[in-house]
């Protein structure tokens, strides 16, 4: 009799890989990273591979995951961690003092997070947002200790945050259509994106932003309302996340050409 497969403790949501590895990529694209900023981007990445068997062991992945793999789980999760820590340790006290000061944001968003995830309202369109702004987060300290000036590393991270939250709604209105067929949000979701693109426009427009970040969220964007607007049905949800990742690279090669 075969023995069954034990269940994957890789983040499920593939997306969610996307929203941490290219910010940091662009983050240390950006400048010229030394020694503190591979630290500390290695240990935001092992940070990031931990959730999936947090979550499994905490029982969020439900009673049968958490009795089957709950030990297990644990024991990755606090194993990643401990390299997280000590990576991002050691990157932090090899960092400049803005860094240090930088590096204090995505802890902070990811106990946002944690929280989201006790009150189980993670998966909701706000919780989904501000998981992606934490995961993207990881990037603000690699771009400030790589030697990138902070505003301009926070400009990338604004960037990224509303580029991700445009994909969030997209794939919302995708998973909602297949739930439940006679409701439809596209409206909404169609407006929540154009107001994402518009406070981009907005924010640069008052002289708070440089043009790469309009010109790095409209890709995301536009791919969202096509996503949105052709109806692309959840078994197609591939699809999505191959327009995601188009427009994402799109907007790396933007913030890249635009911010440097």
């Amino acid at each position: 009799m075969p023995t069954p497969s034990r269940r994957s403790l890789l983040p499920h949501e593939h997306g969610a890989y996307g929203q941490v590895a290219l910010p940091l990529v662009c983050a240390l694209a950006l400048g010229r990273p030394g020694p503190a900023a591979v630290l500390l981007a290695s240990g935001a990445f092992a940070g990031f591979l931990s959730y999936e068997p947090l979550l499994v062991a905490v029982g969020n992945r439900g009673k049968r995951a958490r009795d089957e793999d709950g030990p297990r789980a644990l024991r990755l999760a606090a194993g990643l961690i401990a390299v997280a820590v000590i990576l991002a340790g050691a990157g932090f006290l090899l960092a400049s003092p803005p860094a240090r000061l930088a590096s204090a944001v995505p802890p902070v968003l990811a106990a946002v997070v944690a929280l989201l995830v006790r009150l189980e309202v993670e998966r909701t369109v706000a919780g989904e947002v501000a998981v992606a702004v934490a995961l993207s987060s990881a990037g603000f300290p690699v771009a400030v200790a790589s030697g990138v000036a902070p505003g301009v590393a926070a400009s990338a991270w604004l960037a990224w945050s509303l580029g991700f939250a445009a994909t969030t709604l997209a794939v919302e209105v995708v998973l909602t259509r297949a739930r439940a067929p006679a409701r439809d949000p596209a409206a909404a979701a169609v407006g929540g994106v154009l107001l994402l693109q518009a406070t981009a426009v907005a924010l640069f427009a008052a002289g708070g932003v440089p043009v790469a970040v309009p010109a790095a969220v409209a890709p995301l964007a536009l791919t969202s309302l096509i996503v949105i607007l052709r109806r692309v049905p959840a078994r197609r949800l591939r699809v999505v996340g191959w327009a995601a990742l188009a427009g994402s690279t799109a907007a790396l090669a933007v913030l890249l050409v635009g911010l440097r």
